[in-house]
């Protein structure tokens, strides 16, 4: 029996091991996907979601939430917090770096959604805020093709509403009225005008009223954060209308003063790297009863404009070509190295002036006078000697026929005294390196100066005169002074057909006095024709930072000067040169009578000659 079951075991262990064996080559022999599993039920796609919601509310959750996660279940936070990072931190880092783009989108939006006038009274009432003038235009599209903000038919006005009326309906006054110094006073203001901040800004601004075409504006949030202005570069295109200049910064009680009237540095004013402006006219009202003189430009690029140095930006610009009261004027690169003190195009013989007829070291026209304390420092200065005295490049400012009442607004001198004539004006002026700094001292240039402060000073004693001289204070006075970045311009100026007057009250000068009114009149009438003066203008740099005019800068101050200085020594040298002419006259004359003597003496035979003075 025990055996018995021990085989009925082994045939049943053999017959499992069989089963086992068959069983695992059927696995082998078939692939996984033939054994039938229990499936889970597939999730619902967005399509199918879609088909089963009901409502505006659950279409739109299922076409937010989807996307995001792929399925329908609530948000987590991790789910809020993922989101907030990527919408506010990818939006924050778009406005920093396209904030042109990041606006036009947005107002792009607008205008699909019809907020297109909503969009454009904040804005204007924004930019009212922020500005020195009312804002007012009638739409801002975006241009994505150049990657700019379109803004069409700006309306900019700095003046009060009664004096914009008076202009519209031509009844403007030619010469206002101020009355104890009060620049608003007598005119009607409305309530809005009232306030401080806009009699500041009346008082302190030229008055405008001017209409635009369209502006292109290319934003950068980065600049707003440096202190220089949203405003990266900016089209202007199609400017009308007035700009009156006979109240604004301007009082008759109180002394001119050209730092008081500069404007003070304002957080955030604009500091544009490029602006492009296209078809200005405009008309410009001056004080003191000056004519109305129209003032366009045909086209203009500046590389840089900033609010605290207006002036200076316009005289350094790369291109501006347009008319200063019918009088054609251009500010450009000359595109020749020389200077308007080397070679003028009006000295050229024949022919206008070409590259054969151009000397490089030709020396200064004997004709005229050169005016300039500054020419040992810096010389005639070609493109190899600018850079070395730290300028980055010149531009030529050039005008044409200038009428002669213009030239009298310089100030008082010889300019006032010429009733009649023109002027044509060409000047070269070299803008400084502002990117150059002073090298840093090495370190034995250190160890010698600290050396040297605690050695005692070195002293000369003088010869008899008991003068004791500082070498170590003279030296560092020259490098401080040697550090200021300086204004260069060169002038060559010629009046052409004028004509002078004595004037009723002669001015005081220290280089003009009461002797040289009259000769400088007669010299003026006598060479009426052409008149050449050349000189050199060296001005710190300093003074025109806040300078929007030629005054505020005290420029003009020095081309007067300039312009008298030149005349004053052109009647010297006539003078001397007359003297000279007597006095070679006079020996002339005293040589001819000498010789005629001799000669009568030699025909008469009263003469000696060479044997009787060897007999002697």
């Amino acid at each position: 029996m025990f055996a018995r079951s021990i085989k009925k075991n082994i045939r049943l262990i053999n017959k499992s091991n069989h089963i086992r064996l068959h069983y695992n080559r059927a696995i082998m022999r078939h692939p996984i996907r033939s054994i039938h599993l229990p499936q889970l039920p597939k999730p619902p796609n967005k399509y199918e979601l879609l088909i089963q919601a009901r409502g505006f509310i659950q279409r739109l959750k299922i076409r937010v939430k989807y996307p995001l996660m792929k399925q329908m279940r609530p948000f987590t936070l991790n789910d809020i917090t993922a989101l907030f990072s990527w919408v506010f931190l990818g939006h924050t880092v778009w406005l920093v770096v396209g904030t042109t783009s990041f606006l036009s989108f947005g107002l792009w939006a607008a205008n699909s959604l019809q907020f297109q006038e909503w969009v454009t009274d904040k804005m204007c009432h924004y930019l009212t805020l922020t500005s020195e003038a009312v804002v007012v235009f009638e739409s801002a599209t975006p241009n994505w093709k150049d990657g700019k903000i379109r803004i069409n038919n700006v309306h900019l006005v700095c003046m009060p509403r009664s004096e914009q009326l008076k202009f519209q309906q031509g009844l403007q006054e030619k010469e206002p009225r101020i009355i104890q110094g009060d620049l608003l006073n007598g005119i009607d203001l409305d309530q809005d005008e009232l306030t401080p901040k806009a009699q500041k800004r009346l008082k302190r601004m030229p008055w405008f009223d001017l209409t635009i075409d369209f502006v292109e504006v290319e934003l950068s949030l980065m600049r707003l954060m440096e202190g220089k202005g949203i405003i990266k570069s900016a089209d202007v295109v199609g400017v009308r209308g007035i700009i009156d200049n006979r109240r604004a910064g301007w009082n008759k009680i109180a002394a001119w003063d050209a730092e008081t009237v500069r404007k003070s540095h304002i957080p955030g004013g604009f500091e544009m790297d490029q602006l492009v402006l296209e078809d200005m006219s405009v008309i410009v009202y001056m004080p003191n009863g000056f004519r109305p003189f129209p003032f366009s430009i045909i086209q203009a690029q500046v590389s840089r404009l900033r609010r605290q140095w207006l002036f200076y930006d316009m005289l350094c610009a790369d291109k501006i070509i347009g008319s200063f009261d019918t009088s054609l004027f251009s500010v450009h690169t000359p595109q020749l190295e020389k200077s308007v003190l080397e070679f003028s195009d009006l000295e050229a013989k024949g022919s206008n002036p070409n590259l054969a007829n151009y000397y490089p070291f030709k020396k200064s026209n004997p004709q005229g006078v050169f005016v300039g304390g500054g020419n040992q420092q810096f010389g005639v200065m070609i493109d190899d000697n600018m850079k070395e005295q730290g300028y980055e490049r010149k531009t030529r400012l050039r005008i044409e026929g200038v009428s002669m009442d213009h030239v009298h607004r310089l100030g008082q001198g010889p300019p006032q005294w010429i009733t009649s004539g023109t002027m044509d004006f060409c000047a070269d002026i070299y803008i400084p390196d502002e990117k150059r700094k002073g090298k840093s001292p090495s370190v034995a240039q250190a160890i010698f100066e600290v050396f040297k402060q605690s050695l005692p000073q070195s002293v000369i004693i003088g010869t008899g005169t008991g003068q004791i001289i500082t070498l170590r204070g003279s030296t560092q006075q020259y490098t401080e002074q040697d550090l200021k970045k300086k204004f260069v311009m060169d002038i060559d100026v010629r009046f052409k057909n004028i004509k002078g007057v004595v004037p009723l009250k002669i001015p005081e000068f220290s280089y003009l006095n009461s002797a040289m009114v009259r000769p400088l009149i007669a010299y003026i009438n006598r060479n009426r024709t052409i008149l050449p003066i050349k000189g050199r203008i060296i001005m710190d740099l300093e003074t025109f930072d806040g300078a929007w005019t030629i005054h505020d800068s005290t420029l003009g101050d020095r081309l007067n000067e300039c312009i008298t200085t030149g005349f004053v020594n052109l009647v010297s040298d006539q003078q001397e040169r007359n003297k000279r002419l007597k006095r070679i006259g006079f020996w002339s004359f005293r040589e001819m009578i000498r010789n005629i003597v001799t000669l009568h003496e030699t025909l008469h035979g009263s003469a000696r000659g060479f044997w009787t003075y060897l007999g002697q």
